[in-house]
């Protein structure tokens, strides 16, 4: 029963689609089917010419790879073939070389036998002259001892002689005390006690003469210089100069030994002594010890 009121039956009915769908849907399958077969072939045929131009590729890469390895191989020949003629030259030449070398060694050898046969013979000669020499020698040794044995003797001769030479020059020779109240040495009083003095070799001997206007002189290691003289009463004034130092010897006499020390710490003094006084002139010798000692 309708309860809307709107009459269905009478209504007109839409004429269905169906009858000209259906050829259309048709027709797009048979162009559908057709383009796949197309394509189909398109791809077959495109899958053909790759696999195509790789065989080509392949054969052609083959062929290239055979023919590098035969050059290869006929280069690997060659340098075989070369190594071999050049291992045989090599042989061939240290053949001649082993050769060559025993000839040399074989000449050397003999020259130098021929060399030490001479050497030896040269040296024989030279120890036989040589023996007879030493024989010379001793026979001349032998005779110069006798000379020496004779020599001794009147050595010990001599040096008793010296000694009572020294002796005598010792007692001639006086002792004084110095101007610092120190005994002196022996003291010379003229040129020849000053010989004597210097022949003992105690001390070491300076001689000097010395003038006023000459000022500053060396004499030794020190200086002196002449300020005063009275001839008079044979005295006189000296600067002295030693390590340094100036200081004045005044009024002293003729072979009075003046003493002063030349560095500080020495035990024994250094000796000025005057033989001479003249007007502005003195004459002696400076006094000085071998070997200077340190005072305690």
């Amino acid at each position: 029963m309708n309860t809307d009121g709107y009459d269905y039956e009478n209504q007109p009915v839409e004429k269905t689609r169906s009858g000209w769908a259906t050829p259309a849907l048709a027709i797009g399958l048979v162009a559908v089917a057709a383009f796949s077969i197309f394509e189909f072939s398109q791809v077959k045929d495109l899958r053909h010419e790759v696999t195509m131009r790789e065989n080509e590729q392949s054969a052609s890469i083959q062929s290239q790879a055979a023919a590098e390895n035969s050059a290869l191989q006929n280069t690997v020949s060659d340098l075989q073939a070369k190594l071999a003629d050049q291992q045989q030259q090599n042989t061939q030449s240290l053949a001649r070389v082993q050769s060559a070398a025993q000839r040399h060694a074989d000449t050397e050898t003999s020259t130098l036998a021929k060399a030490l046969e001479q050497k030896s013979a040269e040296q024989s000669d030279a120890f036989n002259t040589e023996l007879a020499g030493v024989k010379n020698a001793q026979s001349d040794t032998a005779s110069k001892i006798d000379g020496v044995s004779t020599s001794v003797d009147t050595v010990k001769t001599d040096l008793l002689s010296t000694k009572a030479v020294a002796d005598k020059t010792a007692s001639d020779l006086e002792r004084a005390t110095g101007d610092m109240g120190v005994m002196s040495g022996l003291i010379a009083t003229n040129g020849k006690q000053i010989s004597e003095l210097r022949a003992l070799g105690d001390r070491n001997i300076y001689e000097f003469t010395i003038t006023k206007k000459a000022g500053m002189q060396k004499v030794g290691d020190i200086q002196l210089r002449l300020t005063k003289t009275d001839p008079k009463h044979n005295a006189y004034t000296v600067i002295v100069m030693a390590d340094d130092k100036m200081f004045e010897k005044k009024d002293r006499t003729a072979n009075e030994p003046v003493q002063f020390y030349a560095a500080p710490g020495t035990r024994t003094p250094y000796e000025v002594v005057v033989n001479q006084v003249d007007k502005d002139t003195i004459k002696g010798y400076l006094a000085t010890p071998k070997i200077t000692t340190a005072r305690n």
